[in-house]
């Protein structure tokens, strides 16, 4: 009776804990996942979180702009302590009085859409710095293009560095930034030169990072784990997806980034449709 008591616990408990920088202060809008990915949350403005089907031995990820991800047993953070790592700034940009603008990414309007369920994904679009954009360096807006179900949802949007081996790595930026995205089917633009962020030699990657936060529920949503079941709630917004001929996008899960094309339906008689998200970037000198 009493194992039978303990293991009852162990399946039905939930994990809640605190995410902090080196100095003890609360990082707000760090993401943790299951490492399974079953599951995950947003830390809130004191740096809480709470997933209810995390199991004490569950691996959890956590990630923050600017800081190291972190690997750790859900049992073993009620106090989490993320380390920064330093981000090399540009000379600051002097604006002349007359500047261009370059517009890349062909983003529009497309029937197609990739939502994250309940856990929060990334999903980053990578821009080469190639002799197009040589004469203009500099990111003046973001566009993406969303679909909401809610009133006034809102994600997060990182610039990230590529590493050796191609794919996403350290951000651009310490500090997120969080655009909000109203109803409907809407076409957003990101105002973001006044963060001063010039293209990397190698390029960028543009990612959007969805929030589990309360204004972004959407209806229930139930799933399966250890053969329990759990009721959590499908997040908003809808990211709009737009047809390519070759992929240049990844997604964050797992604790790790993928290429999309892995995402590609394997089915032969499925339509063979390449996709990467409706993100562009309007550049200025």
């Amino acid at each position: 009776m009493f194992l039978l008591l303990l293991t009852s616990l162990n399946v039905l408990g939930q994990i809640s804990g605190k995410v902090v920088n080196a100095q003890h202060q609360p990082i707000s809008l760090a993401n943790i996942w299951v490492m399974d990915g079953s599951d995950g949350a947003t830390t809130d403005s004191l740096g809480m979180f709470t997933i209810s089907s995390a199991l004490a031995k569950d691996t959890l990820v956590i990630n923050a702009s600017g800081y190291h991800l972190l690997k750790e047993e859900a049992e073993k953070t009620s106090t989490v302590v993320l380390q920064a790592y330093e981000i090399p700034q540009p000379a600051l940009l002097v604006l002349p009085e007359k500047s261009f603008h370059h517009t890349i990414g062909n983003a529009h309007f497309e029937n197609m859409y990739f939502t994250p369920g309940n856990v929060p994904y990334m999903y980053g679009r990578f821009f080469e710095n190639n002799d197009e954009i040589k004469t203009v360096q500099y990111i003046d807006k973001v566009i993406i293009y969303t679909k909401s179900a809610v009133a006034a949802a809102t994600i997060k949007v990182r610039f990230l560095r590529m590493n050796e081996y191609g794919c996403p790595s350290d951000d651009l930026l310490l500090e997120p930034i969080i655009v909000d995205i109203k109803r409907g089917t809407k076409k957003n633009l990101v105002q973001v030169l006044k963060h001063n962020i010039k293209v990397p030699k190698n390029g960028v990657f543009v990612a959007v990072e969805w929030l589990i936060t309360e204004n972004n529920q959407f209806k229930p949503n139930n799933f399966l784990k250890n053969d329990e079941l759990f009721q959590d709630y499908r997040y908003q917004p809808d990211v709009m997806n737009n047809k390519v001929e070759k992929t240049s996008s990844f997604r964050y899960m797992y604790g790790e980034w993928f290429p999309n094309d892995q995402f590609q339906s394997r089915n032969p008689n499925a339509p063979k449709e390449i996709v990467d998200p409706a993100i562009g970037l309007i550049l200025s000198n």
